[in-house]
Protein backbone atom coordinates (compact mmCIF):
# COMPACT_ATOMS: atom_id res chain seq x y z
CA UNK A 1 0.00 0.00 0.00
CA UNK A 2 1.59 3.44 -0.91
CA UNK A 3 1.53 5.60 1.84
CA UNK A 4 -0.58 8.58 1.57
CA UNK A 5 1.69 11.08 1.06
CA UNK A 6 3.26 9.77 -2.10
CA UNK A 7 -0.56 9.69 -3.87
CA UNK A 8 -1.94 12.18 -5.63
CA UNK A 9 -4.09 15.30 -3.72
CA UNK A 10 -7.02 14.38 -2.42
CA UNK A 11 -9.92 15.83 -4.53
CA UNK A 12 -12.42 17.99 -3.01
CA UNK A 13 -15.17 14.89 -3.38
CA UNK A 14 -12.65 12.63 -1.63
CA UNK A 15 -11.90 14.83 1.53
CA UNK A 16 -15.98 15.08 1.57
CA UNK A 17 -16.12 11.12 1.72
CA UNK A 18 -13.29 11.31 5.03
CA UNK A 19 -15.21 13.55 6.47
CA UNK A 20 -18.58 11.63 6.25
CA UNK A 21 -16.74 8.36 7.05
CA UNK A 22 -15.37 9.66 10.27
CA UNK A 23 -19.30 10.90 11.33
CA UNK A 24 -19.93 7.12 10.27
CA UNK A 25 -18.62 5.70 12.72
CA UNK A 26 -20.99 7.58 14.95
CA UNK A 27 -24.13 5.87 16.46
CA UNK A 28 -26.73 7.35 13.92
CA UNK A 29 -24.49 6.50 10.56
CA UNK A 30 -24.14 2.50 11.83
CA UNK A 31 -27.08 0.20 11.34
CA UNK A 32 -28.13 -1.16 14.95
CA UNK A 33 -27.68 -4.66 13.87
CA UNK A 34 -24.61 -5.31 11.87
CA UNK A 35 -25.78 -6.97 8.96
CA UNK A 36 -24.72 -10.22 7.47
CA UNK A 37 -22.91 -9.90 3.63
CA UNK A 38 -22.86 -11.27 0.81
CA UNK A 39 -21.81 -10.45 -2.30
CA UNK A 40 -22.33 -13.07 -5.33
CA UNK A 41 -20.51 -12.14 -8.96
CA UNK A 42 -21.00 -13.57 -11.81
CA UNK A 43 -18.31 -14.29 -14.66
CA UNK A 44 -18.56 -12.78 -17.80
CA UNK A 45 -22.17 -11.55 -17.53
CA UNK A 46 -23.65 -9.00 -19.16
CA UNK A 47 -25.77 -6.15 -18.42
CA UNK A 48 -28.47 -7.71 -20.84
CA UNK A 49 -28.42 -10.90 -19.87
CA UNK A 50 -30.99 -10.48 -17.17
CA UNK A 51 -34.73 -10.03 -17.20
CA UNK A 52 -34.94 -6.84 -15.61
CA UNK A 53 -32.58 -5.56 -18.01
CA UNK A 54 -35.07 -6.43 -21.18
CA UNK A 55 -33.75 -10.08 -21.82
CA UNK A 56 -36.40 -12.01 -23.31
CA UNK A 57 -34.65 -15.11 -23.79
CA UNK A 58 -33.00 -16.07 -21.15
CA UNK A 59 -34.84 -17.13 -17.73
CA UNK A 60 -33.50 -14.61 -14.93
CA UNK A 61 -36.01 -14.87 -11.94
CA UNK A 62 -34.18 -14.97 -9.02
CA UNK A 63 -31.80 -12.04 -9.69
CA UNK A 64 -34.88 -10.43 -11.39
CA UNK A 65 -36.07 -10.58 -7.71
CA UNK A 66 -33.12 -9.64 -6.41
CA UNK A 67 -33.88 -6.12 -8.21
CA UNK A 68 -37.69 -5.95 -7.38
CA UNK A 69 -36.81 -6.38 -4.08
CA UNK A 70 -33.99 -4.13 -3.74
CA UNK A 71 -31.92 -1.42 -5.43
CA UNK A 72 -30.21 -1.01 -8.60
CA UNK A 73 -27.23 0.85 -9.19
CA UNK A 74 -27.84 1.48 -13.43
CA UNK A 75 -24.90 2.97 -13.89
CA UNK A 76 -22.49 0.64 -12.01
CA UNK A 77 -18.78 -0.38 -13.13
CA UNK A 78 -16.78 -3.02 -12.81
CA UNK A 79 -12.99 -2.31 -11.54
CA UNK A 80 -11.40 -3.68 -14.95
CA UNK A 81 -12.83 -5.05 -18.12
CA UNK A 82 -11.42 -8.33 -17.47
CA UNK A 83 -11.32 -10.74 -14.70
CA UNK A 84 -7.99 -10.97 -12.36
CA UNK A 85 -7.95 -6.76 -11.99
CA UNK A 86 -11.32 -6.50 -11.78
CA UNK A 87 -10.86 -8.67 -8.76
CA UNK A 88 -7.86 -7.21 -7.19
CA UNK A 89 -10.07 -3.29 -7.26
CA UNK A 90 -12.79 -5.21 -5.47
CA UNK A 91 -10.80 -6.40 -2.77
CA UNK A 92 -8.63 -3.43 -2.25
CA UNK A 93 -11.02 -0.48 -3.05
CA UNK A 94 -7.63 0.88 -5.48
CA UNK A 95 -8.91 1.65 -9.03
CA UNK A 96 -6.30 0.36 -11.70
CA UNK A 97 -3.73 2.69 -11.14
CA UNK A 98 -2.97 1.88 -7.87
CA UNK A 99 -4.35 -1.95 -7.01
CA UNK A 100 -1.50 -4.52 -7.52
CA UNK A 101 -3.06 -7.09 -9.86
CA UNK A 102 -2.95 -5.27 -13.34
CA UNK A 103 -2.61 -7.94 -15.59
CA UNK A 104 -4.90 -11.11 -16.44
CA UNK A 105 -2.50 -13.78 -17.25
CA UNK A 106 -3.27 -16.28 -14.10
CA UNK A 107 -1.77 -16.24 -10.92
CA UNK A 108 -0.66 -12.74 -9.97
CA UNK A 109 -0.86 -12.51 -6.28
CA UNK A 110 -1.65 -9.45 -4.19
CA UNK A 111 1.41 -8.37 -2.29
CA UNK A 112 2.11 -8.84 1.24
CA UNK A 113 0.81 -5.60 2.00
CA UNK A 114 -2.07 -5.25 0.46
CA UNK A 115 -5.01 -4.63 2.30
CA UNK A 116 -8.48 -6.79 1.40
CA UNK A 117 -11.81 -5.77 2.40
CA UNK A 118 -11.70 -9.19 3.64
CA UNK A 119 -9.18 -8.31 6.04
CA UNK A 120 -11.07 -5.55 7.06
CA UNK A 121 -14.27 -7.20 8.21
CA UNK A 122 -12.45 -9.74 9.96
CA UNK A 123 -10.79 -7.21 12.05
CA UNK A 124 -14.28 -6.36 13.07
CA UNK A 125 -15.33 -9.70 13.77
CA UNK A 126 -16.73 -10.60 11.12
CA UNK A 127 -16.36 -14.71 9.74
CA UNK A 128 -15.53 -14.80 6.20
CA UNK A 129 -15.47 -17.05 3.18
CA UNK A 130 -14.95 -17.01 -0.42
CA UNK A 131 -15.99 -20.03 -2.62
CA UNK A 132 -15.51 -19.43 -6.53
CA UNK A 133 -12.81 -18.20 -8.64
CA UNK A 134 -10.23 -16.24 -7.00
CA UNK A 135 -7.52 -15.22 -9.73
CA UNK A 136 -5.54 -12.86 -7.00
CA UNK A 137 -3.24 -15.74 -5.99
CA UNK A 138 -2.47 -19.23 -5.99
CA UNK A 139 -2.06 -21.83 -3.05
CA UNK A 140 1.01 -20.77 -1.31
CA UNK A 141 1.90 -17.04 -2.13
CA UNK A 142 1.35 -13.91 -1.20
CA UNK A 143 -2.44 -13.56 -2.34
CA UNK A 144 -3.77 -16.62 -1.45
CA UNK A 145 -7.21 -16.28 -0.19
CA UNK A 146 -6.55 -17.49 3.54
CA UNK A 147 -3.61 -14.87 3.69
CA UNK A 148 -5.66 -12.23 2.67
CA UNK A 149 -8.32 -12.29 5.15
CA UNK A 150 -10.84 -15.12 4.72
CA UNK A 151 -11.11 -17.92 7.40
CA UNK A 152 -12.01 -20.22 4.85
CA UNK A 153 -11.90 -20.95 0.40
CA UNK A 154 -13.16 -22.90 -1.22
CA UNK A 155 -12.67 -23.05 -5.69
CA UNK A 156 -10.28 -22.21 -8.25
CA UNK A 157 -7.24 -20.19 -7.17
CA UNK A 158 -5.55 -19.85 -10.60
CA UNK A 159 -8.25 -18.31 -12.89
CA UNK A 160 -7.24 -20.57 -16.15
CA UNK A 161 -7.95 -23.09 -13.81
CA UNK A 162 -11.76 -22.02 -13.52
CA UNK A 163 -12.00 -22.84 -17.25
CA UNK A 164 -12.50 -26.12 -16.55
CA UNK A 165 -15.87 -26.85 -15.09
CA UNK A 166 -15.88 -30.58 -14.98
CA UNK A 167 -12.07 -30.47 -12.78
CA UNK A 168 -10.05 -33.00 -11.32
CA UNK A 169 -10.13 -30.84 -8.13
CA UNK A 170 -10.70 -28.13 -6.30
CA UNK A 171 -8.73 -26.06 -3.85
CA UNK A 172 -9.83 -26.38 -0.08
CA UNK A 173 -7.64 -23.58 1.63
CA UNK A 174 -4.12 -24.87 1.15
CA UNK A 175 -5.49 -28.39 -0.15
CA UNK A 176 -6.75 -30.05 -2.91
CA UNK A 177 -10.15 -31.15 -2.98
CA UNK A 178 -10.61 -34.17 -5.09
CA UNK A 179 -13.83 -34.68 -7.41
CA UNK A 180 -14.47 -37.96 -8.21
CA UNK A 181 -15.57 -38.51 -11.60
CA UNK A 182 -13.75 -35.91 -13.72
CA UNK A 183 -10.99 -36.72 -15.60
CA UNK A 184 -9.48 -32.91 -16.00
CA UNK A 185 -6.45 -32.40 -16.41
CA UNK A 186 -5.10 -29.08 -15.84
CA UNK A 187 -1.31 -30.20 -15.68
CA UNK A 188 -1.54 -29.00 -19.21
CA UNK A 189 -4.25 -26.14 -18.72
CA UNK A 190 -6.86 -29.10 -20.51
CA UNK A 191 -10.15 -30.65 -19.56
CA UNK A 192 -10.67 -34.18 -20.45
CA UNK A 193 -13.78 -36.06 -21.54
CA UNK A 194 -15.31 -37.90 -17.89
CA UNK A 195 -17.60 -35.31 -16.45
CA UNK A 196 -18.99 -36.43 -12.74
CA UNK A 197 -18.98 -33.23 -10.85
CA UNK A 198 -20.37 -30.07 -11.93
CA UNK A 199 -17.57 -27.94 -9.92
CA UNK A 200 -20.43 -24.86 -9.82
CA UNK A 201 -22.34 -27.32 -8.01
CA UNK A 202 -19.89 -28.25 -5.19
CA UNK A 203 -18.66 -24.17 -4.83
CA UNK A 204 -22.45 -23.27 -4.28
CA UNK A 205 -22.78 -26.15 -2.15
CA UNK A 206 -19.89 -25.09 0.34
CA UNK A 207 -20.71 -21.21 0.09
CA UNK A 208 -24.25 -22.78 1.37
CA UNK A 209 -22.87 -24.50 4.43
CA UNK A 210 -20.55 -21.49 5.48
CA UNK A 211 -23.66 -19.92 5.69
CA UNK A 212 -25.36 -22.25 7.35
CA UNK A 213 -22.02 -22.70 10.09
CA UNK A 214 -21.84 -19.02 10.76
CA UNK A 215 -25.32 -17.82 10.98
CA UNK A 216 -25.02 -17.26 14.74
CA UNK A 217 -22.50 -14.56 13.89
CA UNK A 218 -22.26 -11.75 12.23
CA UNK A 219 -20.17 -12.69 8.33
CA UNK A 220 -19.10 -12.17 4.92
CA UNK A 221 -19.47 -14.47 2.43
CA UNK A 222 -17.78 -13.52 -0.86
CA UNK A 223 -19.31 -15.88 -3.99
CA UNK A 224 -17.61 -15.10 -7.37
CA UNK A 225 -19.10 -17.92 -9.17
CA UNK A 226 -17.32 -19.35 -12.17
CA UNK A 227 -20.51 -18.95 -14.59
CA UNK A 228 -21.30 -18.08 -17.65
CA UNK A 229 -17.47 -17.83 -18.42
CA UNK A 230 -15.99 -19.87 -20.98
CA UNK A 231 -15.99 -23.05 -21.22
CA UNK A 232 -19.36 -23.52 -22.18
CA UNK A 233 -20.62 -26.80 -20.51
CA UNK A 234 -23.69 -27.03 -18.56
CA UNK A 235 -25.23 -30.36 -17.00
CA UNK A 236 -28.00 -31.70 -18.78
CA UNK A 237 -30.79 -31.14 -16.26
CA UNK A 238 -30.24 -27.19 -17.25
CA UNK A 239 -29.20 -27.86 -20.92
CA UNK A 240 -32.88 -29.67 -21.57
CA UNK A 241 -34.29 -26.44 -20.74
CA UNK A 242 -32.49 -24.69 -23.76
CA UNK A 243 -31.41 -27.34 -26.17
CA UNK A 244 -33.41 -27.00 -29.85
CA UNK A 245 -34.66 -23.34 -28.64
CA UNK A 246 -32.63 -21.48 -30.79
CA UNK A 247 -30.91 -21.78 -34.33
CA UNK A 248 -27.34 -22.99 -33.98
CA UNK A 249 -25.63 -21.88 -36.76
CA UNK A 250 -22.40 -23.37 -35.75
CA UNK A 251 -20.40 -25.63 -33.54
CA UNK A 252 -18.32 -23.54 -30.78
CA UNK A 253 -14.62 -23.97 -31.21
CA UNK A 254 -11.58 -23.27 -29.70
CA UNK A 255 -8.40 -24.82 -31.58
CA UNK A 256 -5.56 -24.49 -29.61
CA UNK A 257 -6.99 -23.20 -26.41
CA UNK A 258 -8.11 -25.67 -23.51
CA UNK A 259 -12.04 -25.12 -24.01
CA UNK A 260 -14.45 -28.34 -24.86
CA UNK A 261 -16.38 -27.83 -27.65
CA UNK A 262 -20.01 -27.06 -27.72
CA UNK A 263 -22.63 -28.12 -30.98
CA UNK A 264 -25.38 -25.83 -29.11
CA UNK A 265 -23.46 -22.87 -28.10
CA UNK A 266 -26.45 -20.27 -27.58
CA UNK A 267 -28.30 -23.35 -25.44
CA UNK A 268 -25.25 -23.58 -23.49
CA UNK A 269 -25.35 -20.31 -22.60
CA UNK A 270 -28.45 -19.51 -21.88
CA UNK A 271 -28.62 -22.88 -19.72
CA UNK A 272 -25.47 -21.71 -17.73
CA UNK A 273 -26.94 -18.29 -16.78
CA UNK A 274 -30.40 -19.91 -15.57
CA UNK A 275 -28.35 -21.79 -13.41
CA UNK A 276 -26.47 -19.65 -11.99
CA UNK A 277 -29.73 -17.59 -10.95
CA UNK A 278 -31.04 -20.92 -10.04
CA UNK A 279 -28.03 -20.93 -7.25
CA UNK A 280 -29.07 -17.03 -6.68
CA UNK A 281 -32.40 -18.44 -5.63
CA UNK A 282 -31.26 -20.94 -3.26
CA UNK A 283 -29.20 -18.64 -1.67
CA UNK A 284 -32.36 -16.19 -0.54
CA UNK A 285 -34.27 -19.10 0.15
CA UNK A 286 -31.70 -20.20 2.50
CA UNK A 287 -31.37 -16.91 4.61
CA UNK A 288 -35.31 -16.96 4.65
CA UNK A 289 -35.22 -20.39 6.06
CA UNK A 290 -32.85 -19.35 8.93
CA UNK A 291 -34.26 -16.23 9.67
CA UNK A 292 -31.52 -14.16 8.38
CA UNK A 293 -33.58 -12.20 5.60
CA UNK A 294 -33.97 -9.24 7.40
CA UNK A 295 -30.41 -9.42 8.66
CA UNK A 296 -28.59 -9.48 5.25
CA UNK A 297 -27.37 -7.82 2.74
CA UNK A 298 -26.92 -9.18 -0.75
CA UNK A 299 -25.33 -8.08 -3.67
CA UNK A 300 -25.41 -9.21 -6.82
CA UNK A 301 -22.23 -8.13 -9.55
CA UNK A 302 -20.42 -9.33 -12.56
CA UNK A 303 -16.78 -8.87 -12.75
CA UNK A 304 -16.98 -6.93 -16.59
CA UNK A 305 -19.38 -6.95 -19.08
CA UNK A 306 -19.98 -9.94 -22.09
CA UNK A 307 -17.09 -11.05 -24.19
CA UNK A 308 -17.39 -10.45 -28.16
CA UNK A 309 -16.03 -12.17 -30.87
CA UNK A 310 -17.46 -15.74 -31.71
CA UNK A 311 -19.39 -16.09 -28.52
CA UNK A 312 -23.17 -16.05 -28.70
CA UNK A 313 -23.97 -13.73 -26.17
CA UNK A 314 -23.15 -10.39 -27.20
CA UNK A 315 -24.59 -10.77 -30.92
CA UNK A 316 -27.49 -13.31 -30.40
CA UNK A 317 -28.63 -12.59 -26.79
CA UNK A 318 -27.67 -8.79 -26.75
CA UNK A 319 -25.54 -9.50 -23.65
CA UNK A 320 -24.14 -5.64 -23.34
CA UNK A 321 -27.56 -4.33 -24.55
CA UNK A 322 -26.69 -1.31 -27.19
CA UNK A 323 -23.30 -0.44 -25.89
CA UNK A 324 -20.38 -0.02 -27.54
CA UNK A 325 -17.47 -2.60 -27.00
CA UNK A 326 -17.50 -5.70 -24.86
CA UNK A 327 -15.01 -7.26 -22.46
CA UNK A 328 -11.55 -6.80 -22.71
CA UNK A 329 -12.58 -3.11 -24.18
CA UNK A 330 -12.67 -0.14 -21.67
CA UNK A 331 -15.55 1.48 -23.55
CA UNK A 332 -19.14 1.41 -21.71
CA UNK A 333 -19.96 -2.80 -22.66
CA UNK A 334 -16.45 -3.65 -21.17
CA UNK A 335 -17.30 -1.99 -17.84
CA UNK A 336 -20.61 -1.57 -17.56
CA UNK A 337 -22.18 -4.47 -14.61
CA UNK A 338 -24.98 -4.85 -13.43
CA UNK A 339 -25.17 -4.37 -9.11
CA UNK A 340 -27.91 -5.02 -7.41
CA UNK A 341 -28.26 -4.73 -3.46
CA UNK A 342 -31.41 -6.26 -1.36
CA UNK A 343 -31.63 -6.00 2.57
CA UNK A 344 -35.66 -6.03 3.35
CA UNK A 345 -36.66 -3.54 5.35
CA UNK A 346 -33.44 -1.25 4.65
CA UNK A 347 -32.55 -0.85 1.57
CA UNK A 348 -35.69 0.17 -0.33
CA UNK A 349 -37.50 -1.98 -2.70
CA UNK A 350 -38.35 -1.70 -6.53
CA UNK A 351 -35.40 1.44 -6.47
CA UNK A 352 -32.83 2.68 -8.41
CA UNK A 353 -29.69 4.62 -8.31
CA UNK A 354 -28.25 6.61 -11.83
CA UNK A 355 -25.17 7.20 -8.92
CA UNK A 356 -21.93 5.97 -11.27
CA UNK A 357 -20.24 4.12 -9.20
CA UNK A 358 -17.53 1.19 -9.45
CA UNK A 359 -15.70 -1.71 -7.78
CA UNK A 360 -13.31 0.34 -5.69
CA UNK A 361 -16.42 1.80 -3.68
CA UNK A 362 -17.04 -1.96 -2.31
CA UNK A 363 -14.65 -1.96 0.19
CA UNK A 364 -15.38 1.03 2.01
CA UNK A 365 -19.64 0.29 1.56
CA UNK A 366 -19.10 -2.30 2.81
CA UNK A 367 -16.37 -1.52 5.99
CA UNK A 368 -19.28 1.20 6.64
CA UNK A 369 -21.94 -0.73 7.09
CA UNK A 370 -20.06 -3.69 9.54
CA UNK A 371 -18.87 -0.67 11.60
CA UNK A 372 -15.56 -1.37 10.15
CA UNK A 373 -14.62 2.03 9.01
CA UNK A 374 -11.43 2.46 11.93
CA UNK A 375 -9.85 -0.86 9.88
CA UNK A 376 -9.80 0.87 6.54
CA UNK A 377 -6.22 1.44 4.91
CA UNK A 378 -5.40 5.27 3.74
CA UNK A 379 -5.71 6.56 0.15
CA UNK A 380 -8.30 4.57 -1.13
CA UNK A 381 -9.61 5.28 -4.19
CA UNK A 382 -13.17 4.06 -3.80
CA UNK A 383 -16.13 5.75 -1.75
CA UNK A 384 -19.13 4.67 0.37
CA UNK A 385 -22.33 4.12 -1.53
CA UNK A 386 -24.04 4.07 2.02
CA UNK A 387 -26.05 7.13 1.79
CA UNK A 388 -27.11 6.25 -2.14
CA UNK A 389 -27.99 2.53 -1.15
CA UNK A 390 -30.29 3.16 2.20
CA UNK A 391 -30.89 7.22 1.54
CA UNK A 392 -29.51 10.15 2.50
CA UNK A 393 -32.46 11.21 4.90
CA UNK A 394 -31.91 7.88 6.71
CA UNK A 395 -28.25 8.10 7.06
CA UNK A 396 -28.45 11.66 8.27
CA UNK A 397 -25.73 12.77 5.17
CA UNK A 398 -25.39 13.60 1.33
CA UNK A 399 -24.04 11.08 -0.95
CA UNK A 400 -20.74 12.13 -2.14
CA UNK A 401 -19.35 11.66 -5.77
CA UNK A 402 -16.63 10.87 -7.77
CA UNK A 403 -15.08 13.83 -9.55
CA UNK A 404 -12.96 11.13 -12.02
CA UNK A 405 -13.03 7.34 -12.06
CA UNK A 406 -10.16 5.86 -13.56
CA UNK A 407 -9.56 2.21 -15.83
CA UNK A 408 -6.82 1.31 -17.43
CA UNK A 409 -6.17 -2.18 -19.21
CA UNK A 410 -3.56 -4.12 -21.12
CA UNK A 411 0.21 -3.53 -21.94
CA UNK A 412 2.47 -2.30 -24.63
CA UNK A 413 0.69 -0.87 -27.66
CA UNK A 414 -2.63 -2.29 -27.02
CA UNK A 415 -2.87 -0.09 -23.24
CA UNK A 416 -5.55 1.60 -22.88
CA UNK A 417 -6.97 4.01 -20.70
CA UNK A 418 -10.42 5.52 -19.82
CA UNK A 419 -12.37 8.13 -17.13
CA UNK A 420 -15.22 8.73 -16.13
CA UNK A 421 -16.17 12.04 -14.88
CA UNK A 422 -19.97 12.72 -13.93
CA UNK A 423 -21.14 12.82 -17.72
CA UNK A 424 -18.68 12.52 -19.45
CA UNK A 425 -16.42 9.61 -20.55
CA UNK A 426 -13.36 9.81 -22.23
CA UNK A 427 -10.78 6.98 -23.53
CA UNK A 428 -7.48 6.94 -24.92
CA UNK A 429 -7.53 3.62 -26.91
CA UNK A 430 -4.08 3.14 -27.41
CA UNK A 431 -0.51 4.89 -26.42
CA UNK A 432 -0.64 8.13 -28.98
CA UNK A 433 -4.06 7.87 -30.10
CA UNK A 434 -5.88 11.40 -28.99
CA UNK A 435 -8.44 11.04 -26.55
CA UNK A 436 -12.37 10.53 -27.34
CA UNK A 437 -14.71 12.31 -25.42
CA UNK A 438 -18.48 10.94 -25.22
CA UNK A 439 -21.19 12.58 -23.20
CA UNK A 440 -23.17 10.15 -21.48
CA UNK A 441 -26.25 11.75 -20.29
CA UNK A 442 -26.80 11.83 -24.40
CA UNK A 443 -24.80 8.93 -26.13
CA UNK A 444 -24.46 6.44 -23.89
CA UNK A 445 -23.50 3.95 -26.79
CA UNK A 446 -20.49 6.22 -27.36
CA UNK A 447 -20.99 7.11 -30.92
CA UNK A 448 -20.44 10.43 -31.09
CA UNK A 449 -16.21 11.62 -30.29
CA UNK A 450 -16.99 15.52 -29.04
CA UNK A 451 -13.37 15.91 -27.96
CA UNK A 452 -12.39 18.73 -30.57
CA UNK A 453 -15.81 20.46 -29.10
CA UNK A 454 -14.96 20.40 -25.50
CA UNK A 455 -11.37 21.75 -25.50
CA UNK A 456 -11.37 22.61 -21.42
CA UNK A 457 -13.07 19.52 -20.43
CA UNK A 458 -10.37 17.31 -22.63
CA UNK A 459 -7.93 19.49 -21.04
CA UNK A 460 -9.11 18.39 -17.26
CA UNK A 461 -9.06 15.16 -17.61
CA UNK A 462 -5.52 14.82 -20.27
CA UNK A 463 -4.17 16.61 -16.39
CA UNK A 464 -6.22 14.29 -14.09
CA UNK A 465 -4.17 11.48 -16.25
CA UNK A 466 -1.06 12.56 -15.61
CA UNK A 467 -1.17 12.05 -12.26
CA UNK A 468 -3.53 9.04 -11.49
CA UNK A 469 -1.84 6.39 -11.59
CA UNK A 470 1.56 4.95 -10.18
CA UNK A 471 3.72 2.12 -11.48
CA UNK A 472 2.77 -1.11 -10.62
CA UNK A 473 5.43 -2.44 -7.80
CA UNK A 474 7.48 -5.63 -8.03
CA UNK A 475 6.40 -9.06 -7.26
CA UNK A 476 6.80 -12.58 -7.39
CA UNK A 477 6.74 -14.76 -10.49
CA UNK A 478 3.44 -16.13 -10.77
CA UNK A 479 3.11 -19.50 -10.14
CA UNK A 480 1.16 -20.06 -13.53
CA UNK A 481 4.00 -19.72 -15.73
CA UNK A 482 5.84 -23.02 -15.54
CA UNK A 483 4.47 -26.21 -17.03
CA UNK A 484 1.89 -27.25 -13.93
CA UNK A 485 -0.02 -24.15 -13.22
CA UNK A 486 -2.86 -25.35 -10.52
CA UNK A 487 -0.07 -26.96 -8.20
Amino acid sequence: MLPLASRPRLRLLEIAFVLGVGAATGAAAVPPERPNLVFIMADDLGTGHLGFNGQKLIRTPNIDRLRAEGRSFTQAYAGCAVCAPSRSTLMTGMHMGHTSVRGNSGGLPLLEDDVTVAEVLKRAGYATGAFGKWGLGDAHTSGMATRKGFDTFFGYYHQVHAHSFYPAYLWRDGEHYHLPGNSGRESDGLTGDQRGQYAHDEIHSKAMDFIQANRHRPFFCYIPYTLPHLELLVPEDSLAEYAGRFPEPYRYTSPGQHFQDQPQPRAALAAMITRLDRSVGQILTLLQRLGLDEKTLVFFASDNGAPAGDLPGPDFFQGNRHLRGAKGSLYEGGLRVPLVARWPGRVPANSSSDLPCYFPDLMPTLAELAGATAHLPPGLDGISLVPALLGEETVGRRQPRHEMMYWEWGTGPRFQRAVRAERWKAVVPAPGKPLELFDLAADEAETTNLAAREPAVVARIEAWLRTCRTEPRPRETPSGSGNRPFR
